[in-house]
């Protein structure tokens, strides 16, 4: 059953207790504007309904953006089993809706691990896993949860896609160009301990330099900054390539989870340049 559509799904909240009302009500307004809340929640009460595992196929559609995969072809991904995707980070909400919505298109046991953001729109509450920031008492205690759901579903030979850097790629002045934030080891130990095999995808970056440079202010900001850019990639056809599956014996070769994430991150980077 499809949800009840929403008109709020992002808004922020500021305490009336420390502002003067209508201060707080028009800081309110002029954030929920600045962030790009007001045009998704506008754009999401216009969809159409539709079944939660369809959403991402359905938001992208009324976005018009399109997605071109090369490389591997998707039909050479496994059609059962545990499989484990990585990508890199570059455009915030658009990277989960893109992978969700094409390797749905190939099987339909697809989950994400997710910021908690995406928690707020109800197609995605109950089919995703949301991890937050590591500072957070209360999110560390959900990205443990999230963790051992994700042992659980690859147990049962689902797909889980993961974006090993958790934060969405920002542009690093000493390299001169938009990269990932440091990849986690603890994905190269969840690949190595279920045995699950991995498939690398790149996703290339759109040139939205203002989302990617306002994570050199703050990448609390860019997070939230990647509602506001949703409605920049419409009507625009976006890429990605897909790399070769990595079998678990490739990965168990190294001694540490540090040289395993390495090594994936190294395979996912590589497609960059094709």
């Amino acid at each position: 059953m499809a949800p009840i559509r929403s008109v709020q799904i992002f808004t922020v909240k500021l305490s009336k207790r420390r502002l003067p009302r209508r201060l707080a009500e028009a800081v309110t307004r002029f954030l929920n504007w600045l962030l790009g809340f007001d045009q998704f929640n506008l754009l999401y009460s216009q969809l159409p309904e539709c079944d939660p595992q369809d959403f991402s196929h359905t938001f992208l559609n009324a976005l018009g953006i399109r997605v071109e995969f090369d490389g591997q072809a998707l039909d050479t991904i496994p059609s059962g089993g545990p499989l484990i995707v990585v990508a890199n980070h570059p455009l915030g909400l658009l990277d989960g809706m893109m992978l969700d919505a094409a390797l749905r298109s190939v099987r339909p046991d697809v989950t994400i691990m997710a910021h908690t953001l995406m928690a707020a729109i109800p197609e995605c509450r109950d089919r995703l896993l949301f991890v937050g920031r590591p500072r957070s008492r209360s999110k560390r205690k959900l990205s443990v949860r999230s963790l051992r759901r994700a042992f659980h579903w690859l147990d049962q030979g689902g797909v889980l896609v993961l974006f090993p850097a958790s934060r969405v790629s920002r542009f690093q002045i000493h390299r001169w160009s938009v990269a990932d934030q440091p990849w986690s080891s603890h994905i190269a130990a969840l690949a190595r301990r279920t045995g699950a095999p991995v498939l690398p995808v790149y996703l290339h970056n759109a040139g939205n330099w203002v989302f990617q440079l306002s994570g050199v202010i703050s990448p609390l900001l860019q997070n939230v900054r990647g509602v506001a850019a949703l409605s920049n990639y419409r009507n625009q056809t976006l890429r990605a390539t897909i790399g070769r599956l990595i079998r678990p014996p490739e990965l168990s070769v190294f001694t540490t989870d540090d040289q395993a994430i390495a090594f994936l991150r190294q395979e996912v980077e590589r497609l960059a340049r094709s």
